[in-house]
């Protein structure tokens, strides 16, 4: 559920979970609308000869929910995105894909108040793929 004010973020407060699942269309239309088609993430029979289980999700697409499970509990209505970094542990795989995080800080930078993300991405496995911080600012 999502937040009503940005006064009501504390620190420790946990960003509700994003469940998804990621198959082979939501990849192409991916690859359309970034202009990405690296054969990485459509060539399975290339990526199986090559080791790998199946074809990677790109990596913005992961961040993508990500960013959509803090806007699902954070809309622009009540935060800004201020800036965001994303790491890439481990490849992620088509199938189950679950986002969401924990407020690390509230503070006040240059007179604005600011809220600090720590956030994951999960495989179907529960591996963690992908993680990320980002900062939040009171929507004007």
């Amino acid at each position: 559920m999502g937040i009503a004010k940005f006064a009501e973020v504390v620190e420790g407060q946990e960003i509700p979970v994003l469940a998804t699942e990621v198959d082979r269309l939501g990849l192409v239309k991916y690859a359309g609308a970034s202009d990405d088609y690296t054969y990485v993430h459509w060539d399975h029979p290339r990526m199986i000869a090559e080791g790998y289980p199946d074809v990677v999700v790109h990596g913005w697409l992961t961040f993508a929910f990500m960013c959509r499970a803090v806007t699902e509990w954070a809309p622009a209505e009540v935060a800004d995105v201020r800036a965001y970094s994303v790491r890439y542990r481990r490849p992620t795989f088509p199938g189950a894909v679950t986002c969401g995080g924990r407020v690390t800080a509230r503070r006040r930078e240059g007179g604005v108040e600011l809220v600090d993300l720590d956030l994951w991405s999960r495989d179907a496995d529960g591996q963690i793929t992908t993680t990320a911080t980002m900062t939040l600012a009171e929507a004007l």
